[in-house]
């Protein structure tokens, strides 16, 4: 079976006769949440509020080594290059069955390597993600072709975390088009006519709603929640409300993963 792989700011974790990481200590699973219950006073326990995943760390065990000091001093500065550079960049994480899934993040803690040997070193590497997911490397398109004034169908979100950064697009002709999560209530509307060969795209990550370039946030409404939109990872019970018939919808995103 192939070993898991590490690769972050495009240099591997794992290079033969000089680095490798031994083991993850820390950075896979759920995290944490942010936030806590209500203290309400006189009354009993606390109230319960709806809480968001806080960032997290990565932390790796890792050796170091060289044939004697001297080149373990030049693979330590070598690493150090490779990783030390200010700033988030891309943390990859290649599965045994060779699956990417890509997070970003920034070594701010220090590194302290210990010396086992004259030729060996071990030290854990530290990267702290501020969206604490992983997230595939394969964007998953869901296209609705809209018959109906009322149209609803499952679908599914693949990764392992739940999923609140997508594109929505609505393609014309559509009125007043209402995407309703039916499980979580969540819904989102745009209130205007889309004709057709038009589309109106919503970014729930960045809040943003554009029709050919121009801003329309001012036709955008949504409730249930502070995302405009966010899918469970498992089966989602959509359906979509329009005025007009005849036009699309399309939900796209890359899948996260704890």
């Amino acid at each position: 079976m192939a070993k898991e792989q590490w690769i972050f700011h495009g240099m591997s974790l794992s290079q033969r006769g000089k680095w490798d990481v031994e083991e993850v200590l820390e950075g896979i699973g759920i995290p944490r949440y942010r936030g806590g219950d209500l203290q309400v006073p006189f009354a009993h326990g606390k109230r319960w509020i709806k809480k968001r995943f806080d960032r997290r760390k990565v932390v790796l065990s890792m050796w170091i080594k060289g044939k004697d000091r001297p080149e373990l001093d030049l693979h330590i500065d070598e690493f150090l290059r490779g990783i030390g550079s200010p700033g988030q960049y891309s943390l990859q994480r290649i599965l045994r069955n060779g699956e990417v899934r890509e997070a970003f993040g920034e070594v701010c803690t220090e590194i302290h390597f210990v010396r086992k040997g004259p030729g060996y070193a071990k030290f854990a590497l530290e990267i702290e993600l501020a969206d604490p997911f992983f997230y595939g490397t394969t964007l998953q398109a869901d296209t609705r072709s809209i018959a109906t004034g009322v149209f609803e169908w499952t679908h599914t979100n693949s990764g392992s975390a739940p999923c609140s950064d997508m594109i929505i697009k609505f393609q014309g002709p559509l009125a007043n088009p209402i995407l309703r999560h039916k499980g979580s209530g969540i819904w989102v509307q745009f209130m205007g006519v889309i004709a057709a060969g038009e589309t109106v795209i919503l970014d729930t990550g960045s809040f943003t709603c554009t029709k050919a370039g121009d801003n329309l946030i001012s036709a955008l409404y949504h409730g249930g929640d502070s995302h405009w939109m966010s899918l469970d990872a498992r089966m989602n019970e959509l359906k979509l409300e329009t005025g007009t018939s005849g036009g699309s919808v399309t939900i796209e995103y890359y899948p996260p993963y704890f």
